[in-house]
């Protein structure tokens, strides 16, 4: 196979080689091609030919090229000097690298097992007591140190998000969500979410990661099959989980935990000029708007009333007394429902649902019932201090089961669950905000 290429003075040269790029050789350099005529500097000679050359991938290796400077015009990225010390290969046994985030002079390196730091154009040298100390160095990527455990982002870099120091990411190899920050990586699915992820994790496709600034919280969405996210408070079946293809969940800083389960899909999600973005397709959505429609994401409006699905499941393996609801926020909340669930020690069954006991539903603030005597009791949620509760009444202790006023008993399990919900027309009509800041139940130790 020949080329030609053309070339000043109206000189032709022939290239000649295989048919694979770069497999050339220069013939000719004569200008015109004039017998003992001038000739173009010959330059460096390559006096090997390799046949059997071929590309390689190495998955655990990092190379650093020239740089770039907008400013002085300077663009050297196509330049990588081998003569000088640019690159840099991690243990291979950890995998390949997934992810590198450069942070201040430190460059984090994740790989599908493992995380390590390395200094940019810095050395660690270690004193005689063994500690470390940072000096200024040629060597562009210097010693590499992994960070403690044995953690690493599998091949799901779509799931890194970063702020304000803080590096948040999955490990579906481990079924785990990890943050690593300067106390270095800290499960944080541990936070009351330890099997969900661990059940969830291995079923998704994408795990997709975003930083909500304006709530100080990381979104994680697993995308796949057979995912388990909406719990449901039905004492009548055992299934306590919905299936979907997605689940998003959210953890926040604040609180040190997962505090919801959101209802869109996310497949990337930014922070830009103090406004979170998230997208789905090619769709872009802009979250926390003042003149946003309320109920609506991704398009679609929810015009069923706004509901709120809770978990009281503290000391998991001790039967207790759940004998009030209590709640913080806007003033028309109502509690839908409320079941505790305990397990039946009689059989070889494992299911918490074979003892339940379930509450008289609790109406919003304000709402009354009229006696025999025409003396009026107030039945909905009672005001006090800004904060809002009432009694939990079980449906058995009414023998003659016609909603009559009784006495409060609370009710027994292992754990409660509990719906609250908003439907308020004049608040959705005048787009006005329902705010849910926390609900809680006072609960004691049963004595049975």
């Amino acid at each position: 196979m020949a080329i030609t290429i053309e070339v000043a003075y109206y000189n032709t040269f022939i290239l000649s080689g295989g048919a694979s790029v770069g497999e050339y050789h220069v013939e000719e350099s004569r200008i015109k091609g004039a017998f003992n005529g001038t000739s173009v500097d010959y330059g460096v000679k390559a006096h090997i030919t390799d046949e059997e050359y071929g590309s390689r991938t190495r998955e655990n290796a990092m190379i650093y090229s020239g740089i770039y400077n907008s400013k002085t015009k300077v663009n050297n990225t196509n330049q990588f000097p081998s003569g000088e010390e640019i690159t840099r290969a991690v243990d291979i046994a950890s995998g390949g690298i997934q992810k590198l985030y450069a942070e201040d002079n430190r460059l984090n390196i994740f790989q599908e097992n493992k995380v390590s730091r390395a200094l940019i154009d810095k050395d660690i040298i270690f004193t005689a007591e063994g500690g470390q100390l940072t000096v200024g160095g040629s060597k562009v990527i210097s010693q590499i140190l992994p960070y403690a455990g044995k953690y690493g982002i599998s091949k799901n870099p779509e799931s890194f998000a970063y702020f304000g120091g803080r590096m948040y990411f999955a490990d579906k190899n481990r079924g785990l969500v990890a943050r690593l920050s300067g106390d270095g990586i800290e499960e944080i699915s541990r936070y009351g979410m330890n099997t969900f992820f661990k059940d969830n994790l291995k079923n998704a496709n994408a795990i997709h990661g975003s930083y909500d600034a304006d709530k100080a919280m990381y979104l994680v969405s697993l995308h796949g099959s057979n995912m388990s996210s909406v719990v449901k408070a039905n004492s009548a079946t055992s299934n306590l989980e919905v299936q979907t293809d997605f689940v998003t969940a959210g953890f926040a800083e604040r609180v040190k935990g997962w505090v919801s389960l959101y209802s869109y899909k996310p497949k990337f999600g930014f922070y830009l000029h103090n406004k979170f973005y998230t997208c789905s397709d090619y769709d872009v959505y802009e979250h926390h708007r003042d003149d946003a429609q309320l109920n609506n994401f991704y398009g679609a409006t929810y015009k069923d009333p706004s509901t709120v699905t809770l978990l009281f499941n503290d000391n998991p393996s001790i039967v207790k007394n759940f004998l009030t609801i209590n709640y913080e926020g806007s003033s028309n909340w109502s509690m839908d429902s409320a079941v505790a669930r305990s397990h039946d020690n009689s059989t070889a069954a494992t299911s918490y649902t074979a003892i339940t006991e379930e509450a008289y539903k609790i109406p919003k603030k304000g709402v009354t019932i009229i006696d025999e005597n025409s003396i009026g009791i107030n039945v909905g949620f009672e005001e006090k201090e800004n904060k809002y509760f009432k009694y939990l009444k079980n449906k058995a202790s009414d023998v003659f089961h016609d909603d009559a006023y009784f006495t409060n008993t609370g009710l027994k399990g292992e754990y409660l669950t509990v719906k609250m919900q908003y439907s308020e027309p004049t608040a959705i009509a005048n787009e006005e905000k329902a705010e849910l800041f926390s609900v809680s139940s006072e609960a004691q130790i049963s004595s049975k």
